[in-house]
């Protein structure tokens, strides 16, 4: 059994439409909600025989929303990971979950790390904005609602000198850690991080899962670019793993209950959750 150390920080702030992230007609007509721009850390217990520091998703470099306004409360990695005595530096792995911008946007600023994302979301993302009539019609079109062109622009250029690793399917990337493909959920080739801790399984969902209450009331949100079906069938994969009864280990991509489920602090302009401390590791909370 390995056991890891997972932190949840918020990086950035916006307001959404309440359907969006928890489903029409279920949210419709409720008004907008504040959401975190989230991600996480993962750091194998103090003594492992093989110790790694994994990244899921990095973040945006510009914080224009589809929506039209601009997130608030921006933090750069390198001033996150330091709330845990951290720089990008120290990354051995970055793990993106999909290529939205939120999500992926920040992928050059970790000069060690190794980058993984599947091969589908990449290639499929690729073909649709080499095929757009127009690559510079920005995020009120709705294949680029979540996309920056010039970021992936850049991450084609990351494949194509060998920065990039294109897996395919479920694959441990590190001892414990495992990424597990969900083609065409939320994106063409979303994946989401399974940890193994000493308190049972633990998961960075990414968008996978929006909110906490997607899993809860098996309803998918009003906006993703993939398949409801399939979401749905990842509620069910992640309820079967964590346990019904332990949702919290799920960490969603954009849920404010993150920081009340989780042990948490106030660092800078946002929060960071404790979501799980391994055997001998220092919390940060004071």
């Amino acid at each position: 059994m390995n056991d890891h150390s997972i932190w949840t920080f918020c990086y950035a702030r916006g307001r959404i439409p309440n359907d969006m992230m928890g489903g029409c007609p279920v949210c419709s007509n409720q008004g907008m909600t504040d959401i975190p721009m989230a991600y996480s850390l993962i750091v194998s217990a103090p003594g492992a025989a093989q110790p790694h520091r994994v990244l899921v998703d990095c973040g945006f470099k510009g914080g224009q929303s589809m929506t039209g306004s601009r997130f608030q409360s921006i933090e750069m990695p390198e001033v996150v990971l330091a709330k845990v005595g951290l720089t990008p530096a120290d990354i051995d792995v970055l793990v993106l979950t999909h290529l939205h911008f939120d999500h992926a946007g920040n992928f050059d600023a970790f000069p060690n790390a190794r980058i993984v994302v599947q091969r589908t979301e990449y290639e499929r993302w690729r073909a649709v904005i080499d095929a757009l009539p127009d690559r510079t019609a920005g995020k009120g079109v709705w294949e680029l609602s979540s996309m920056d062109v010039d970021v992936l622009d850049q991450f084609t250029q990351a494949v194509e000198a060998g920065r990039i690793e294109l897996i395919e399917g479920d694959v441990e990337i590190a001892p414990g850690v495992r990424c597990h493909l969900e083609a065409d959920s939320h994106t063409f080739g979303s994946q989401w991080v399974e940890v193994e801790t000493s308190s049972g399984p633990h998961v960075i969902a990414g968008d996978c899962v929006y909110w906490y209450a997607n899993m809860e009331r098996l309803w998918p949100p009003g906006y993703a670019q993939g398949n409801a079906w399939n979401l749905m069938g990842t509620y069910r994969r992640l309820r079967d793993l964590v346990g019904v009864d332990h949702l919290e280990r799920v960490i969603p991509g954009h849920d404010m209950e993150i920081f009340k489920r989780h042990r948490n602090w106030l660092s800078g302009l946002n929060p960071v959750a404790e979501v799980h401390l391994a055997a001998g590791e220092v919390s940060r909370l004071t």
